[in-house]
């Protein structure tokens, strides 16, 4: 599959994690064409199977612990997520712009963009209609815009990477959010209600079954507790944050013992093993691995 699969994955998809609640679907987009990307939220195969060390551990407990008072605080570690989400986005992103950088300029135009979009022979275009398919188009105009901070036209490898996480640019993620929003609000009114929200979380945008792990997480989700995801409360969702959160928050629940809203290096160590198999787990391993510890 073309770089702009991935693209219009996080934009149209959640960026935080992709759902596909169809059933019965056969036509699937073939992953194992796609350029290797490192993927922030989603755990890595090779990774599963690893293991922390009380090292690594006592280590990564280190770099959190921001005001050096031996001790890791909620805030502390989602501001040191926000830090990681922003390196490891840029991290292998040479890769896609030489993709479609076809002028080998070492830059993103526009006019690039625009053509890699036209030649996605993976998606169906029969099934996208004009005024769906244009709204996408606009939507990746106005993030290429946004993007281009010194704005000359062209995206750089240090512009490029908001264009493909969102999450790591304000503005960006504000123009996907939006974008989001407009797909899944039915009714126009601004909010979504759970059906609203999880149909419009589909590759085909039709009926689907609402699971108790989705009820779950839409009433996590839904901080006012209305019943319904605003707009703040889905830009969470957008940019990751709410699912990071959601895991460092289990990470709390398992390792801190004494019940003190804080985590010592060594409740982290003690707690390592039970969390195996855990997103919290790949986290950790994710930042242990960017920062070669």
């Amino acid at each position: 599959m073309r770089a702009m699969g991935r693209l219009l994955l996080l934009t149209f998809g959640a960026v935080a994690v992709l759902r596909v609640h169809c059933k019965g679907e056969e036509d699937e987009p073939d992953m194992e064409e796609m350029p290797e990307m490192p993927d922030i939220d989603e755990p890595d195969d090779d990774m599963e199977d690893m293991e922390l060390t009380s090292q690594q551990v006592k280590d990564m407990h280190g770099k959190m612990d921001t005001d050096k008072n031996g001790k890791v605080s909620m805030e502390e570690i989602m501001l040191f997520s926000s830090k990681m989400r922003k390196t490891i986005a840029s991290r292998d992103i040479s890769a896609v712009l030489d993709e479609m950088d076809t002028d080998k300029d070492g830059k993103l135009s526009l006019d690039e963009l625009m053509k890699d979009m036209e030649n996605m022979e993976d998606w169906d275009a029969k099934d996208e209609t004009k005024e769906s398919w244009e709204g996408k188009v606009d939507v990746e105009k106005a993030k290429f815009k946004e993007a281009d901070l010194d704005g000359d036209g062209f995206l750089s490898k240090e512009e490029v990477p908001a264009l493909f996480y969102p999450e790591t640019h304000e503005g960006v993620l504000e123009i996907t959010t939006k974008a989001s929003m407009k797909a899944r609000d039915a009714n126009g009114d601004g909010k979504l209600t759970k059906k609203e929200f999880f149909e419009g979380d589909t590759a085909a945008g039709g009926p689907v079954e609402i699971s108790k792990d989705d009820e779950a997480e839409f009433k996590n989700l839904d901080k006012n507790v209305d019943g319904f995801i605003d707009y703040e409360e889905l830009k969470a969702y957008e940019s990751g944050i709410f699912h990071t959160e959601q895991n460092m928050l289990h990470l709390f629940d398992v390792a801190d013992t004494n019940k003190d809203k804080h985590v010592s290096a060594d409740e982290l160590d003690a707690a390592k093993d039970q969390l195996q198999g855990t997103e919290a787990k790949y986290h950790l391993l994710e930042w242990a691995e960017h920062n070669e510890l």
